[in-house]
């Protein structure tokens, strides 16, 4: 890594990537780097120092990523081969190799990547496990965090390669995940407040990356049409368990009070 000025864009649902750009971020700042994290849902691609080397970081959802960081990949101006950068994913269980493949997008742009890499963090959807598995899981992603990022900082990681399987799979997903929000996909899911539960304490609006969320004529929260970005932002951390939908039946925190309020505020 040539730069010791380090610009960490990340994008989170439950709270996985967040942590993971936290991990990442202290282990280059304990080498003498200086680091800043964004949110890349308060990000306008027009204020990247492209100057520095930057990280970008996301979760995996249907082995792609989610549409609000696919505008953010495919908004990064084209440049001329100098700007070093690396990607990193969290997961639940395989990624079909979605960091490599947004790699070769950057590097079509321009871009120097010097590492791609995706964790497997606690699951946040489907199989969500008891909070003693995930502790453990988180313990394992953060050694091999440290891992990645130390060889960044060596200049030792493997250059990205994929397969023309993978790359399939990537075009196939890529399909899928541009149509979330689109109303078939919004009527599937299908949030619902549970008013007689709601306190009214409007963090789901205060927290959702796309301000999906609004009020209705008695200052309930309603969701609007297709915008969501099916995060799980806001069916996770509603204190109250008053948002429903017939597809989630358990929910996953990977932040506390603190680390919610660092991340989203």
């Amino acid at each position: 890594m040539n730069n010791t000025t380090v610009d960490i864009y990340f994008f989170t649902g439950t709270g996985n990537t967040f942590l993971a750009a936290s991990k990442i971020a202290k282990t280059l700042e304990n080498s003498n780097c200086t680091v800043n994290i964004f949110d890349i849902a308060k990000t306008d691609v027009k204020s990247i120092d492209l100057s520095h080397t930057i990280g970008i970081g996301f979760p995996i959802a249907c082995w792609n990523t989610f549409p609000i960081v696919k505008i953010f990949i495919n908004n990064l101006p084209i440049v001329g081969g100098t700007t070093e950068v690396f990607i990193f994913t969290t997961m639940g269980d395989s990624s079909l190799n979605a960091a490599s493949n947004f790699g070769y997008v950057l590097k079509n742009k321009g871009y120097k990547i010097i590492g791609t890499h995706g964790f497997l963090m606690p699951n946040n959807f489907i199989a969500v496990r008891k909070e003693t598995k995930n502790i453990k899981k988180r313990e394992k992603a953060y050694k091999e965090m440290d891992v990645f990022t130390k060889s960044l900082i060596e200049e030792n990681t493997e250059p990205i390669k994929t397969s023309l399987l993978f790359k399939l799979c990537f075009a196939i997903t890529n399909f899928i995940t541009d149509r979330w929000k689109g109303k078939l996909f919004q009527k599937i899911v299908k949030f619902k407040v549970k008013k007689n539960i709601c306190n009214k304490c409007n963090l789901c609006i205060n927290i959702c990356p796309t301000k999906n969320i609004g009020l209705d004529k008695n200052n309930y929260p309603v969701f609007k049409a297709q915008n969501c970005q099916i995060c799980m932002r806001c069916i996770s951390y509603c204190p109250q368990k008053a948002i429903k939908s017939f597809l989630i039946k358990k929910t996953y925190q990977a932040l506390n009070q603190q680390e919610l309020n660092k991340c989203f505020f």
